[in-house]
């Protein structure tokens, strides 16, 4: 099958941005809960359900949160030094900078990189 991509709803808003960073520790599932519930208010985003937030014993942590116009994912890997990537893919524009930079802060991050995801 040939990889051809082509916007299959051109009238649906939707954008999507990865965020990367490292931390000194590990980011644990209270602290990721807490992260996602302030992301959706950094977003704009209402929340439906969550966040929530689940153990892959030696592999690390991850989580998501749901919202109305979509969500975020959330991993933590046990690597020197810890990394974390989040994942939010939306169908209601937000600044993704501004997330980024939020993100940045919040977790105190030693090194962070982000970019949209053309859809």
């Amino acid at each position: 099958m040939k990889k051809d991509w082509k916007n299959l709803a051109p009238g649906l808003v939707r954008q999507r941005v990865i965020i990367e960073g490292t931390t000194d520790k590990i980011v644990k599932p209270e602290r990721l809960k807490e992260y996602l519930d302030k992301l959706a208010e950094v977003t704009g985003m209402e929340k439906l359900s969550g966040p929530y937030a689940y153990s892959a014993h030696d592999m690390g942590y991850g989580g998501w949160i749901h919202w109305k116009t979509s969500g975020a994912a959330f991993y933590s890997y046990p690597t020197e030094p810890a990394l974390f990537t989040v994942d939010c893919y939306t169908c209601k524009p937000f600044s993704a900078q501004d997330a980024a930079e939020f993100t940045r802060n919040f977790f105190s991050a030693i090194d962070l990189v982000w970019q949209e995801v053309e859809v």
